[in-house]
């Protein structure tokens, strides 16, 4: 049985240490007091009974890791209600955001014409065909812009695009976060008829389903929300005789003789093989001697900032109604979104009381310059966050019952045009050093899934060697 060294105890580091566990002796060094990375919940002090998530909040059902993953930890699987929908805040109002769409992109321009105007709806028509960018890699916000226009672009992708990587649409890698638009980039073809063959194959796939339930679900969480992967995965770390280290800061690695020293503030850890599931900063520093032109790469991605606001709020004059909004970066506003958990989440709707409702407040973007939202302390952030939030939402009469402030520093990795390039030439370096590895948020996703499938891609090439 060979001993491998885990440092990462995020989603990737314990799925890796979960499937490594059975065969292998296993170690994960996590340098927080926690395990979990970007996956944690609060009680609000204990407000409420049961975890909000504070930081990923849903897993995308679509793909089968989560679902998986889920199904064999015997956790049951919860879905969003189907009874609310999100909207978006446009020229100072909410509106709704347009149903049949890839990620912002309509196969008819008829679907975004109440949204955006009719001259907006116009320009999508009249699709602008750009040449084909032959095999290489662009920005999705210019492309779309190029070949639709900026209204839609400002108004309705750059939002959405933002509720994943917290990053702005013309900054983000057009083959690295919507790569179901790459063919009509890279033949020179209309996205909006490459648009209505992907929602033709979606309508599909819902009339072949058998159980009656029409669409499948799109995302998916937990009771106790998604973060509860993270307790579950420990439990059975620990239970196949895995070794977790909570508040161990990793210094430096060293390979020497096919084995590899990991080196802590207070001891040494060898092992013959090493995975690390960390930040692209942090594996860049401890990567520089085995692996120099990996490091230099990694030290090119770019992460974003963010805040996170959840809060029990009194209904005041109404019901709160739908799922939450997105904002535009072209809107004057401190937050960027909000999502009514509660309402999205009928589990926990059930779990607090009557004439309460439970919201998340999102703050940052990528780029966001100093003198900011930064700047605030947390009591500043939820009195700031929570008035725009009711200016915006048009509940004055709410009020705040409980609230915390949540701050994710570099916790989101910017998939810069040529991302993909530079992955693959990190992987092509990271290939011929043995017994080395490297999962993460930093590579193919920041998605749950995408973080899951990349973790057990690695597992499976350490347990063919």
């Amino acid at each position: 049985m060979s001993h491998i060294t885990i440092v990462g105890g995020g989603i990737s580091g314990l799925v890796a240490a979960y499937r490594l566990a059975p065969d292998h002796q296993v170690t994960v060094l996590e340098a927080d007091s926690r395990l979990g990375g970007c996956l944690n919940s609060t009680t609000l002090g204990g407000a409420v009974p049961v975890g909000v998530d504070t930081g990923a909040e849903a897993s995308l059902y679509r793909r089968r890791e989560t679902k998986d993953l889920a199904a064999e930890l015997g956790l049951d699987v919860e879905f969003p209600s189907t009874a609310h929908s999100s909207r978006v805040f446009s020229g100072g109002q909410l509106q709704a955001i347009p149903k049949r769409t890839v990620m912002g992109v309509p196969g008819d321009p008829a679907e975004v014409r109440d949204l955006l105007g009719a001259a907006a709806s116009d320009r999508i028509a009249h699709e602008v065909i750009t040449p084909a960018i032959a095999g290489e890699d662009t920005s999705l916000g210019d492309f779309l812009t190029d070949r639709l226009g900026a209204d839609i672009v400002d108004t309705l992708i750059d939002p959405l695009l933002g509720g994943v990587y917290a990053g702005r649409c013309r900054d983000l890698s057009l083959a690295s976060t919507v790569p179901a638009l790459l063919p009509a980039a890279e033949q020179g073809t209309s996205v909006l008829e490459l648009v209505q063959s992907l929602l033709a194959a979606r309508d599909a796939q819902s009339a072949a389903r058998t159980d009656g339930q029409g669409p499948e679900p799109v995302f998916m969480s937990l009771v106790g929300g998604i973060n509860r992967l993270v307790s579950v995965l420990e439990e059975h770390i620990r239970s196949r005789g895995g070794t977790i280290r909570t508040d161990t800061h990793v210094r430096s690695v060293h390979a020497d003789n096919d084995r590899w020293t990991v080196s802590t503030d207070d001891s040494t850890v060898e092992s013959e093989a090493l995975v690390l599931a960390t930040p692209a900063h942090v594996t860049k520093d401890l990567i520089a001697e085995a692996a120099p032109e990996s490091a230099s790469l990694l030290a090119s991605v770019p992460y974003a900032t963010t805040a996170l606001i959840p809060a029990l709020i009194e209904s005041g004059d109404s019901e709160l109604e739908g799922s939450g909004f997105l904002v535009p970066p072209t809107e004057r506003s401190f937050i960027k979104a909000s999502t009514f958990v509660s309402n999205k989440w009928p589990w926990l709707r059930e779990r607090i009381p009557e004439g309460t409702a439970l919201i998340r407040m999102s703050i940052g973007r990528y780029g966001d310059g100093p003198g900011g939202w930064q700047d605030c302390d947390d009591e500043q952030l939820v009195a700031r966050a929570f008035e725009d939030w009711q200016r915006i939402s048009g509940r004055g009469s709410d009020r705040l019952i409980a609230a915390e402030a949540h701050r994710w520093e570099r916790a989101l990795p910017q998939y810069l045009p040529g991302h993909g390039e530079t992955v693959a030439r990190i992987d092509e370096e990271i290939a011929g050093i043995g017994g080395l590895e490297l999962a993460g948020s930093a590579y193919f996703g920041v998605g749950i899934p995408a973080c899951i499938d990349r973790a057990e891609t690695i597992v499976a090439r350490i347990a063919s060697t």
